[in-house]
């Protein structure tokens, strides 16, 4: 009787667990480079958006809608990132279909084609740039990201 309910017992802990687990990717926002692609096109909005905690802004590309995830405010506001409706950009991203059927791209840089100016969202490794404690603490932060030059 006591390893049946040793083993029910490690049954239900493994159920628990994995069910913790697949919760917790839902509440992630992943960068999977398998799905990385370039796309250009124009900002259509650039207000109104957020995907759990993340700025967002729609652009379109071959009469398609993107999604674009990008940083938390603070960090957006830090590296004076600015987009307007009209711009022309390309966008280096991770692409995803969301719960709401839209199609959105993790962004890991974003180029403005009329300045030039390029911002990097994801490190090599594909970690968010944001969550290194020494941009966070440091405004030294601010010698890869010019300010004034509005994106």
């Amino acid at each position: 009787m006591h390893r049946a309910v040793t083993v029910s017992t490690l049954l239900f802990l493994t159920l628990l667990i994995s069910m913790d687990l697949a919760y917790a990717g839902q509440d992630s926002v992943g960068y999977d480079e398998n799905t990385e692609i370039i796309v250009s096109g124009t900002v259509l909005k650039t207000s109104g958006c957020e995907f759990r905690g993340l700025r967002c802004f729609v652009m379109e590309s071959n009469s398609r809608a993107f999604n674009v995830i990008t940083a938390p405010e603070w960090f957006i506001k830090r590296i004076h990132m600015r987009l307007a409706p009209g711009m022309s950009v390309r966008v280096v991203g991770s692409k995803f279909y969301g719960t709401d059927g839209g199609l959105y791209l993790v962004a890991r840089s974003i180029k403005s084609l009329p300045t030039g100016r390029n911002v990097q969202f994801r490190d090599s490794k594909c970690r968010p740039v944001w969550s290194n404690r020494v941009i966070k603490r440091s405004s030294c932060m601010k010698i890869f990201f010019v300010p004034g030059r509005s994106m």
